[in-house]
């Protein structure tokens, strides 16, 4: 009569190492505009909505704004995007280090004052690109 096998050991799964940085949160102050934001926003069309953990407001599926830490984040048309960057202290929105994103940007707490004009632009450059 044959030995009876032993099961094999089973493997531990290899898991993808990851690079993905963990995104900071919204304080308070941040938070609170966001929401007035996305109130006026929500009411003509917009959706809320999460995207790595940030709260984000899209159009038609795409996202426009969105808050990273205590800073809010725009996708602006070529001309608004050089404005923007002009601003001080704002910069390219750049999630992983090294790796900018394209026609967004990172505006921070202290110029939230532009936030709503730069949240409207980004809207209409988003409604736009939907023809």
């Amino acid at each position: 009569m044959p030995a009876k096998r032993k099961p094999a050991a089973s493997k531990p799964k290899a898991t993808k190492p990851t690079n993905s940085p963990k995104m900071p949160k919204a304080g308070p102050k941040t938070a609170q505009r966001f929401d007035e934001l996305a109130e006026t926003f929500v009411a003509r069309g917009a959706a809320r909505s999460t995207m790595f953990g940030m709260p984000v407001l899209k159009a038609g599926g795409k996202v426009f704004a969105g808050t990273y830490g205590d800073a809010m984040t725009f996708k602006l048309g070529p001309d608004d995007l050089e404005k923007a960057r002009a601003l001080k202290g704002v910069e390219a929105f750049e999630p992983m280090k090294g790796r900018p994103m394209k026609e967004w940007v990172l505006v921070p707490l202290a110029q939230a004052k532009r936030w709503p004009d730069l949240t409207e632009r980004a809207f209409e450059y988003l409604s736009s690109r939907r023809v």
